[in-house]
């Protein structure tokens, strides 16, 4: 379901979260819990490009 989700777009969905309780939509309990959840994911996508990053340079590293 979010497999195609990057980082690009949870900086997005943080910007909405920002405009919405700048225009009073939500309230600042609102807005802090979406935006740990928001950030939640996007430590889940930066830890996940970094071990595939990592698995491609031992495998470099491996075949030399």
């Amino acid at each position: 379901m979010f497999t195609d989700i990057e980082a690009k777009d949870i900086k997005r969905l943080l910007l909405r979260v920002y405009k919405k309780y700048q225009s009073g939509e939500i309230t600042e309990s609102k807005a802090q819990k979406e935006t740990y959840i928001l950030n939640s994911v996007l430590k889940a996508i930066e830890i996940t490009d970094i071990e595939a990053r990592l698995e491609r340079i031992e495998n470099l590293m491996k075949a030399q």
